[in-house]
């Protein structure tokens, strides 16, 4: 192009130099008139528009000719991307000369195929790539694309992944783009290396990491070992929050390095630590505070002096002082910390630096998105009002009584600040299906093989009314239940409720024909105290004992009727019920039957159970929950078989039998117990969050009695496992795997169980 443009220059020239040679007397006016450009010619162009490519160059017909300007014009069609090849050529006429743009247009790409791709999918590898279907192709996109998709691949764990464009030809000028794809096996992370860490285990940094190292069989159902590159820095973090926790306030994590193992088969993380050395802490203290004083501020700090530096305190006490302020209506109190150390005595200050704001109302509560939910019924569970001060500690219960009604998929509350010291609270709620209904069939452990329908509303007319129908046909047990309840009557706070049921089981010693019903009524004593009274009645049928049964069983074949009360009073603080990460639970439970009120039995049953949750790292917790149970006849009324403990099973002491962890008979089944007491013990983790599955590592410690002074505190009945637990759209799923340790003579060693209903 270049050589051609100059040849065309030399043959301008020689003509200017004949046309001088010829009319001498002329030569000076045409050094005076320069050449002009009398037209443009765009040749070669299929799909891009000609005007298009006119309206790029900035050369114009009637304009001086000259080489620095063509040059320029073939820079800024060249640069517009769509050409492989630009020429810009001359032709000299009468009065000027005709510039012509000739272009060579890229191929098109046709389309975009994949080919070798299993677990990475057509449209997730679309979206990492950068050249599109049905536009010019471009080689350096489609280099860059090729490595988008194989980084996909080492993101989702695939680090020998290989990804190769190829281009092949449909027409002329058409162009089919495939990315072959070899994709190798998942490489794991093989190693974990921490250079300079010294004072930290290697096993206390794993604990706390979202890249860990493959583990023999557990990787195959976890995701151990698997790279996750978005989580790498997040790793650092965790690794400098264990050395900032025990008083390393200087330590410093390199970014990993991230290599292949000698087999070329794993990875090896190495984190570089250098850990400095522990600081103490030598004070808090607070600056801009006039609401509170500085005693008061001080009461109940978590930041101790003397003792080891930990961010975790610093953190506690930035929201312990923000809350005090909120509960006061400080709602948009600023509570900044900052730290200055003394490296020679080792020692830290905290300085906690607080704009205290205005003092805050609520104008109005704003609720949206709850389409069916009447407004009322939610906001009885809100505990901030309009034209009150704004309580963030109440903001925040408030939210948990919103989530743990289970109507909404989401809850929000937002305040929003519409004047110097006025807020109005936005609470949008996303709802959910309460209601449902099935029919099916299933097997159970305790059950054995069962038909169930179920019709239940949670929230019928959306007035958090509930009622539910249940029945169930089973190999051990019938079933026909109905409830209703009304959680809040009139917006009292008061609870009413009243059900019906019919059942038939089969407990293995004898069989039991239950019908009866309740009404219970309950009410709040405090935020999180509530109690509730329930007037019931039923009928009892007691047939068919086993050879062996106990002579309490023996002295009831027959037909028997309960009559009386069930009190209960709970406390509750869990943050969500059907899966808490924190709070506890206290419930104490105080039957009666009597005579009086026209039954035959008599007697009092007295339960008490107490559970607590603590969250640990990643999303982990720990549960331990203690109970105690005592049933007795009075006067000379025995105690009625039906209200006996059976310890044993998923519910009560998992790795045993139904009822086979108290007394049982001469050929192993369960007799029931009049005095219980059960621990379990339980590390619960996550194994898919949106999925909401839960793994559950336990060990329960407990045994049924007929009398306390049986109990060996030390000798009591242990075993241990694993359990899976699903939030399913159909209600709590379970499924678990116990070990009976020390089992006894003729007792089986383990047991697997599952279950559908409320999470115990």
């Amino acid at each position: 192009m270049i050589i051609r443009r100059a040849i065309v220059e030399a043959v301008w020239v020689f003509l200017v130099v004949l046309t001088a040679m010829a009319f001498p007397h002329g030569v000076g006016s045409a050094q005076e008139t320069p050449l002009k450009v009398t037209a443009i010619e765009v040749r070669g162009n299929k799909r891009i528009d000609e005007s298009i490519i006119r309206g790029r160059l900035t050369l114009k017909p009637d304009e001086p000719y000259s080489s620095e300007l063509i040059r320029d014009q073939l820079k800024l069609v060249y640069d517009m991307g769509f050409f492989e090849d630009v020429q810009i050529e001359t032709e000299p006429i009468v009065g000027g000369v005709v510039v012509v743009v000739s272009v060579k247009e890229k191929p098109f790409i046709a389309e975009i195929v994949f080919d070798g791709n299993e677990e990475l999918s057509d449209d997730k590898l679309q979206e990492k790539i950068t050249v599109r279907g049905q536009s010019f192709l471009d080689q350096r996109q489609v280099k860059e694309s090729a490595e988008k998709v194989k980084q996909a691949y080492q993101d989702d764990g695939f680090y020998n992944a290989q990804v190769v464009p190829i281009i092949q030809s449909v027409s002329e000028d058409r162009k089919r783009l495939t990315f072959y794809i070899k994709e190798g096996d998942r490489t794991k992370i093989e190693t974990v290396d921490f250079p300079g860490a010294r004072v930290v285990t290697k096993k206390e940094l794993l604990k706390v990491m979202a890249n860990r190292e493959k583990v023999f069989l557990l990787s195959l159902w976890t995701d151990a070992g698997i790279l996750k590159q978005e989580e790498l820095q997040n790793d650092a973090e965790r690794i400098k929050e264990v050395y900032m926790n025990k008083g390393y306030l200087n330590v410093q994590v390199s970014q990993p390095t991230i290599e292949l193992t000698e087999d070329k088969e794993g990875l090896k993380l190495t984190f570089t630590v250098i850990e400095g050395e522990p600081y103490t802490w030598e004070e808090v203290a607070y600056r801009g505070n006039v609401i509170f004083e500085e005693a008061e501020l001080r009461v109940g700090s978590k930041v101790i002096p003397g003792e080891v530096f930990q961010r975790v305190a610093l953190r506690e006490e930035v929201v312990r002082v923000t809350d005090l302020y909120g509960e006061k209506g400080y709602s948009f109190a600023n509570v900044v910390p900052s730290i200055s150390t003394d490296p020679e005595a080792k020692t830290a200050i905290l300085t906690l630096n607080i704009e205290e704001g205005a003092l805050m109302k609520i104008r109005r509560i704003r609720i949206t998105g709850n389409d069916k939910t009447r407004d009322n019924v939610i906001r009885r569970e809100l505990r901030v009002e309009e034209q009150q001060v704004i309580d963030t500690v109440g903001l925040r219960r408030s939210f948990q009584r919103l989530n743990n009604l289970n109507y909404f998929e989401t809850v929000e509350i937002l305040p929003k600040q519409v004047d110097k010291d006025e807020v109005d609270l936005e609470v949008k709620v996303k709802e959910k299906p309460t209601g449902s209904f099935s029919v099916g069939g299933g097997f159970s452990t305790l059950d054995q093989f069962v038909a169930i329908a179920n019709v239940s509303e949670g929230n019928l007319f959306g007035r958090g009314y509930t009622v539910r129908v249940r029945g169930q046909l089973g190999q051990r047990r019938t079933l026909g239940l109905i409830t209703l309840r009304d959680p809040s009557f009139r917006d009292s706070g008061v609870s009413l409720m009243a059900s019906a049921f019919s059942t038939n089981t089969n407990f293995l010693t004898y069989e039991e024909e239950r019908i009866g019903g309740s009404l219970t009524t309950g009410r709040p004593f405090s935020e999180f105290v509530r109690g509730s009274v329930t007037l019931f009645g039923e009928i009892l049928d007691i047939s068919n004992p086993a050879p062996g049964a106990s002579q309490l069983i023996l002295e009831q074949v027959g037909r028997q009727s309960s009559t009386g009360f069930r009190t209960t009073l709970v406390r509750d603080t869990r943050d969500f019920f059907l899966d808490p990460r924190t709070g506890w639970r206290h419930l104490v439970n105080f039957d009666y039957a009597t005579p009086l009120l026209g039954g035959t039995n008599h007697f009092y049953k007295v339960f008490l159970d107490s559970l607590k949750y603590t969250p640990l790292f990643w999303d982990t917790r720990h549960m331990i929950r203690g109970r105690v149970g005592i049933v007795d006849g009075i006067g000379e009324k025995p105690t009625p078989v039906g209200e006996l403990f059976f310890v044993g099973g998923i519910n009560t002491m998992r790795g045993f039998k139904f009822g086979q962890a108290g007394p049982v008979t001469v050929d192993g089944d369960p007799q029931g117990a009049t005095r219980e007491l059960i621990i379990n013990n339980e590390f619960i983790f996550p194994i898919s969050a949106e999925a909401k599955l839960n793994g559950v590592l336990f060990f329960d410690y407990g045994e049924g009695f007929d009398s306390f002074d049986d109990i060996k505190l030390l000798d009591l009945k242990k075993s241990a496992g694993i359990e899976g637990r699903w939030i399913s759209p159909f209600g709590p799923l379970r499924a678990a795997w116990g070990f009976v340790i020390d089992p006894e003579p003729g007792q089986r060693k383990s047991v697997f169980e599952f279950s559908v209903g409320s999470i115990f």
